[in-house]
């Protein structure tokens, strides 16, 4: 799914169709669509679709001028300016790994100075409790003092640490999995509650399907809590199909690379042989996407089979 599929629908020749592109955009707002928005607008002849593309026009404008941004939203919901923004060099990492086993050395030698003097005042100790009482007492009084018999006196096993690198949410693929049970529950349950789980439930199948029934029910449903809850989860859906996306026709290394360059940051390995030119390999068939005319379309023949069935 691409953005550039979207506003090519606001002018498809069913108006159903484009009413559902500007409710999904409203829900999203996707400030980049508002310039398309506008345009058709001013070419739209039916009033039902004028009036959702100037609600829809409203929004993103709105959106616009809060410098709200699609891509910023992807890049801080996936952690990946935390990935630029910790990404090193080769040189600072080697760095990094040698102050890191100093520091791993100084540790230790203290810790064996520590246990050393602790050993000392236990053995002191037992052979006094030794002396006074027997083996028995030493022993007891060996152990009071912080030291077990038979064990290591310093660990070798210092514990894990966190690395010291952010890596940003792997982009997962988009399913086809069937979504009507939980459409039908959003578009007639007449409980809120059941509504919003409904929205959420869409959201954990990750269908793009499901994106024109958020759309209509964010513009419609007459709870604000269902609205809100169903906005959250078309954007979260929206957000992660196109990082997917992007992540597939490489325009997601070159964003990275262009946000890392202006940070002054590295960028990162991936990204770089991401974006290198490559030899030239025999053509592949292209994974199929799952393209938005093609769900626009399956939900225009669902409303004609709803429409029949009254």
């Amino acid at each position: 799914m691409k953005l550039e599929n979207l506003i090519a629908n606001l002018h498809n020749p069913h108006p159903a169709i484009r009413i559902d592109v500007a409710r999904v955009l409203g829900m999203l707002d996707e400030a980049r669509a508002l310039k398309a928005v506008g345009e058709a607008y001013k070419q739209e002849t039916d009033p039902d679709v004028r009036a959702v593309l100037a609600w829809t026009g409203k929004r993103l404008y709105a959106a616009q001028q809060a410098g709200y941004s699609t891509l910023d939203e992807i890049f801080r919901h996936f952690r990946i300016n935390n990935e630029i923004d910790h990404a090193s060099t080769k040189e600072e990492q080697e760095m990094i790994h040698r102050l890191q086993a100093d520091l791993d050395a100084e540790l230790a030698r203290r810790q064996d100075d520590a246990a050393r003097r602790k050993v000392g005042s236990a053995v002191a100790m037992g052979l006094a409790g030794a002396m006074l009482g027997g083996a028995s007492m030493g022993m007891t009084m060996a152990m009071s003092a912080g030291v077990t018999p038979g064990a290591d006196v310093l660990s070798s096993n210092m514990g894990s640490r966190p690395e010291t690198g952010v890596q940003r949410t792997p982009a997962a693929m988009p399913s086809t999995a069937d979504i009507k049970v939980w459409v039908k529950r959003l578009r007639e349950s007449a409980s809120p509650a059941d509504r919003e789980k409904a929205a959420l439930e869409l959201l954990t199948l990750n269908n793009p399907a499901a994106l024109p029934f958020l759309g209509s029910a964010f513009m419609s449903d007459p709870s604000p809590q269902v609205q809100a809850a169903v906005q959250r989860v078309g954007k979260l859906l929206y957000w992660g199909v196109l990082y997917w996306t992007m992540e597939q026709d490489g325009s997601l290394a070159q964003e990275i690379a262009q946000r890392a360059a202006a940070r002054g940051k590295p960028i990162p390995d991936d990204v770089k042989r991401a974006i290198a030119p490559s030899p030239a390999q025999p053509e592949q068939p292209a994974r199929p996407e799952q393209d938005i005319s093609a769900i626009l379309r399956a939900a225009e023949a669902g409303r004609k089979r709803r429409m029949k069935g009254h």
